[in-house]
């Protein structure tokens, strides 16, 4: 089994643009960060971008596509997710244009998908789920298409919230909160 370097926290400033500092762009803070992120891994190194809403989706996508980040998104008919998840994983080893693979948290068309070519995997924002058990297996479901037998490199799990928002209430109930028990 590949080691895990598990929750590294990235705490952004905002979660959308600052206008008192002119700072987060176009997208916000919060996305900056999860594009730096991604280009500070290596070019060899691909990432599963797990994010949960539709529309924040679609933000997600034309950020990376802003900063030149070319990424797959599993979505459409299930032949379209297949290929997409098909293409991802031929992509392993290569210095290729496509690193990202960005899905749907709640999408099941990717449940129990060796994804080991990848060896990143970010949380845009923590799961709105209705219970601990429910968040639970989300999140293991997630990371497992990464870290699983075959994964031959060290898995990073990178989690982004931004400052003062529900992402940080939802990250101390349901994942600081149940590790002290």
């Amino acid at each position: 089994s590949a080691a895990a370097r598990l929750s590294s926290v990235v705490l952004a400033t905002s979660l959308g643009v600052d206008k008192e500092h002119g700072a987060g762009g176009k997208f916000g803070t919060k996305l900056q960060d999860v594009v730096k992120r991604i280009q500070a891994c290596a070019p060899e190194e691909l990432i599963l971008v797990f994010v949960q809403f539709p529309d924040l989706m679609q933000k997600v996508s034309e950020a990376l596509s802003a900063a030149g980040v070319k990424a797959l998104q599993v979505r459409g008919s299930v032949h379209q997710k297949t290929n997409a998840l098909d293409q991802f994983q031929e992509e392993s080893g290569k210095k290729s244009d496509v690193r990202v693979l960005l899905l749907n948290i709640r999408d099941e068309s990717a449940s129990g998908a060796n994804l080991t070519a990848a060896n990143h995997v970010l949380f845009v924002h923590p799961l709105l789920a209705g219970s601990q058990q429910e968040f639970e297996a989300c999140e293991t479901q997630a990371i497992g298409r990464v870290r699983r037998y075959g994964q031959t490199r060290t898995v990073h799990l990178w989690r982004f919230l931004a400052s003062a928002t529900i992402d940080t209430e939802i990250y101390e109930q349901r994942v600081v909160a149940p590790s002290r028990a």
